[in-house]
């Protein structure tokens, strides 16, 4: 009996920046961009597809909070990558105080973040 992966939606693996070269890469020359809750560094990859990349500091919770929030992230990156302008590497760096905010306020910064054109102004 073949047991075959499940069929839904899932983030591919090639949309995650997972090399730690890659995120070198991103921070050395990526344009940076934040709003209230969240940071975010965003480097045009050339690649057929955009990618998600996340930073996570302690402070910003334990280890229950901090993987719901990246969760989250995640969910929110594969709902709306369309939104990218062109392909890109995104890194998010949630700020202290980014999990006690609701999905939608969440969603709708990560939206913005998604969406800004890196030659934009940033806001905030």
């Amino acid at each position: 009996m073949v047991i075959s992966p499940p069929v839904g939606h899932r983030l591919p693996a090639r949309s995650r920046i997972r090399a730690k070269a890659d995120f070198q890469k991103v921070f050395a020359h990526g344009k940076r961009r934040r709003t209230d809750h969240l940071q975010a560094v965003i480097h045009p990859s050339g690649a057929e597809w955009s990618r998600i990349g996340l930073a996570v500091s302690r402070k910003v919770g334990n280890a229950v909070v901090r993987n719901r929030l990246k969760r989250r992230l995640r969910e929110i990156f594969r709902l709306h990558r369309e939104l990218a302008p062109e392909m890109r590497d995104i890194i998010f760096i949630p700020r202290p105080g980014c999990s006690s905010i609701s999905y939608d306020v969440l969603a709708e910064e990560a939206r913005w973040l998604i969406g800004i054109s890196v030659q934009d102004r940033a806001r905030g």
